[in-house]
């Protein structure tokens, strides 16, 4: 996967990244993390108490796309890279592409490939050279009203089709009510619903690049959520926007596309909704086990990290440690990329967080994680590629057809953004 276009990246010069540690006589060395992720400041109050040779100094950006990517770019070019870092999967190969991040597998990591489901590790690790280890995934999963159903006499639905079926009895027991809510400016969801009906947006196995996301599957997947949305089965707004929280709480929003770290937002929005809520696999197309993935991150070395060495040793236990994932726990349901930890996971969540309790999440998560299709790719820029598609999907979503017609819009807006920068891309 992206061989010949990561190949260059792959041998530029590493700046500094021997430098030499602060430690030896004189202390630990110390190193510094970037990351916006919740729980990342337990992470390393955990690290720092349990190590003596090396101390993580911690410095919270802005989430990636609100600033905090732009923030490791400028460092880099500068000369002033942090030595470990966070970054999304689909954010990957635009990091690759652009030196921003370096490999890794000199490292030794490729030990570690088995932990991890194989989409995951496919997405750290292109062409030849790991660049990343996986810290948590995000499979899709579906949250919905126990409570509610019951009294209704629902059954959650194994697939597309029962989702519709239930959404139309819904309606005739409770006119007010719907479904669900969909976002109408959330590209890693609706990114996530293509991956899991078997699109593929980005293919570099020709070794250029090609689009299509105009594709049958990405068209299923538009057209049954356009028509959902026409016929007043499903919300059409901003998601934990005070509408939405409005129709949570007076139980006229009845499930929600989600992922494992929902849950905290849940616990967050809607705290007088614990014990009501129960999680699903999420509906599939032909009622065999498909999820898509729904956020994410990976542990990163910047080029230019002060201290590589340590880094590597910090990054390494974030991703394989149970004291890591515990105490992450206490802030964030992010479920760990390491199913080797999602039982020492599920025990730290529901400790730290009542509200999942009773839910089964822990094993509905970690047989979506491993249902996730492992050839999807993603692009060249895809924080630039996400916010023109939630610019599309904003301005559209709601009216006739206006998912359908946002994704073809954002074809034609990817196409001309790849082959401006010089990509030979095909589409």
């Amino acid at each position: 996967m992206l061989r010949r276009i990561v190949a260059a990246a792959a041998s530029v010069l590493m700046l500094a990244s021997c430098g030499l540690a602060d430690g030896g006589a004189d202390g630990p060395t110390e190193i510094t993390y970037w990351s916006w992720v919740s729980g990342s400041q337990e992470i390393v109050d955990r690290f720092n108490a349990t190590h003596d040779d090396i101390q993580v100094n911690f410095e919270q950006i802005p989430a990636g796309t609100s600033g905090g990517y732009s923030k490791m770019f400028n460092a880099v070019r500068a000369g002033r890279a942090p030595d470990v870092a966070t970054v999304e999967y689909p954010q990957m190969p635009g990091f690759v592409t652009q030196n921003v991040i370096q490999p890794i597998t000199r490292y030794g990591v490729a030990d570690l490939a088995d932990q991890y489901p194989q989409w995951a590790w496919s997405q750290a690790a292109l062409g030849d050279e790991v660049y990343g280890l996986p810290k948590d995934v995000a499979p899709t999963v579906l949250f919905y009203r126990s409570d509610l159903f019951d009294e209704y006499g629902l059954e959650p639905p194994a697939t597309w089709d029962e989702y519709r079926a239930t959404a139309e009895r819904l309606k005739e027991l409770d006119p007010d009510a719907a479904i669900t809510t969909f976002s109408t400016a959330d590209a890693g969801l609706v990114s996530s619903l293509a991956w899991q009906a078997g699109a593929h947006w980005f293919d570099t196995s020709t070794g250029t690049w090609n689009l299509d996301t105009d594709d049958e599957a990405t068209r299923r997947m538009t057209e049954y959520w356009d028509g959902m949305i026409e016929d007043g089965l499903v919300n059409a707004e901003p998601t934990y926007a005070e509408k939405h929280i409005n129709d949570l709480n007076a139980g006229t929003s009845l499930t929600l596309l989600a992922a494992p770290w929902s849950a905290a937002n849940l616990s967050r929005f809607v705290p007088d909704l614990a014990g009501k809520w129960g999680v699903v696999p999420l509906p599939t197309w032909d009622g065999q086990p498909r999820a898509g993935n729904y956020g994410g991150s990976v542990m990163t070395l910047p080029v230019g990290s002060p201290h590589p060495d340590e880094a590597m040793e910090f990054a390494r236990w974030v991703s394989t440690s149970p004291d890591a994932v515990a105490a992450a726990a206490t802030m964030s349901t992010a479920f760990p990329a390491n199913l080797g930890l999602a039982d020492a996971w599920g025990e730290a969540t529901e400790a730290a967080m009542p509200y999942v309790q009773g839910m089964d999440l822990t094993a509905v998560a970690r047989e979506a994680a491993l249902s996730i299709d492992p050839s999807w790719e993603w692009g060249p820029d895809m924080t630039n590629g996400f916010q023109r598609l939630n610019d599309r999907t904003g301005a559209t979503v709601g009216s006739p057809g206006g998912l359908t017609a946002a994704l073809r819009r954002w074809h034609d807006d990817m196409l001309d953004q790849m082959r401006q920068r010089g990509y030979e891309v095909t589409g």
